[in-house]
């Protein structure tokens, strides 16, 4: 299998070049030979190659060499809130047949290194990780740091349930590795010819997920739609309204906001204000856009979409969203129920 070609965010890469220090690493080392700096990460615009994600995780383990459990470690600092709109529409799904079809669907937006895909075989789900198109050295590592991050979603979404019952199956199997996954893991591993699997049974894969929004998952689907076709760049702006999206049931702030972007307020301030915006305002265009979809597609009255939308007058959402579209909340419902 060649290795993938297309560009993707470097929230994975940054994630391991801020970690690397712990383990007596410089990001500068992480970065060599990349062409990238540390800077680059954090800004919006960029994006990285395949080729310089695997590049760092290679330096890195130059300097870290390998033992088992390492990528367990790295894995552990990869929380979904850290993920950006794909992790928000990963929480927000309906089931876990749901969360791994948007993980597979958007995967250049996530930190996935070895393609994840989804296998039924009878009763088994298989969750597979193909590890061809990696140099072997780096197998192991990627591999942890995969299931690490996979059962930090898996507990997100269901606590204490939703991989309690699976095993893990690779090609890369040694005893140590093995010890060390089924210890901090808690996952049994078994031996495989050719496979990198996570195997559960098939009726997990359609149980609800108590953290299913229909509204937001529906918003953070469009998103990731829109950042995986290349239509617009990840701006602190999008960035920020990500992140009120995902949260908007509980009153988000600048403050909450700067501490899930990882940025004091008075930074997200400033860089909001260079691209001529605000978090006030953001946060209102993301409240009406909100509104809009649920009244363009569903049958709630006009007072219950301003409570969702975060409003906590009815009035003051009607002539927000009148001067946003030039049409009151109800001209709209009026609209679609007789179009």
């Amino acid at each position: 299998m060649r290795a993938p070609n297309h560009n993707r965010l470097p929230g994975s890469l940054r994630i391991l070049c801020e970690v690397a220090p712990a383990f007596g690493v410089s990001a500068d080392v992480c970065l060599g030979s990349t062409g990238l700096s540390l800077f680059d990460l954090h800004d919006p615009g960029v994006t990285v190659t395949f080729r310089q994600e695997l590049t760092a995780i290679e330096n890195f383990l130059r300097a870290a060499p390998y033992r088992p459990g390492l990528g367990i470690e790295v894995g552990r600092h990869i929380k979904p809130e850290a993920l950006g709109i794909w992790g928000f529409a990963l929480l927000s799904s309906p089931t876990l047949r749901a969360s791994l079809a948007t993980a597979i669907d958007y995967y250049q937006l996530s930190f996935v290194i070895a393609r994840m895909d989804l296998v039924e075989q009878g009763d088994d789900a298989l969750i597979t990780f193909d590890t061809t198109s990696l140099p072997p050295g780096i197998r192991k590592f990627v591999l942890e740091r995969h299931l690490t991050v996979l059962l930090s979603f898996g507990e997100a979404q269901r606590p204490g349930r939703q991989f309690d019952q699976s095993v893990f199956r690779t090609a890369e199997y040694d005893a140590a590795f093995a010890r060390t996954i089924e210890r901090e893991l808690g996952m049994k591993v078994e031996p495989s010819r050719h496979l990198n699997a996570v195997v559960l049974p098939r009726t997990a894969l359609d149980l609800p997920l108590p953290r299913h929004d229909p509204d937001a998952l529906a918003v953070c689907l469009k998103r990731c739609e829109s950042l995986q076709h290349g239509d617009d760049q990840y701006s602190w702006t999008a960035r920020v309204q990500d992140a009120i999206l995902a949260d908007l049931g509980n009153a988000p702030s600048i403050k909450s906001v700067a501490r899930t972007l990882g940025l004091s307020e008075r930074t997200l301030a400033r860089r909001l204000s260079e691209e001529n915006t605000s978090f006030r305002a953001i946060l209102s265009t993301a409240r009406l856009a909100v509104a809009h979809e649920l009244l363009s597609t569903t049958t709630l009255t006009v007072s219950t979409v301003a409570w969702r939308a975060g409003y906590r007058e009815t009035s003051s959402f009607v002539r927000a969203f009148t001067k946003a579209y030039g049409m009151t909340p109800g001209s709209l419902t009026s609209a679609r129920r007789t179009g």
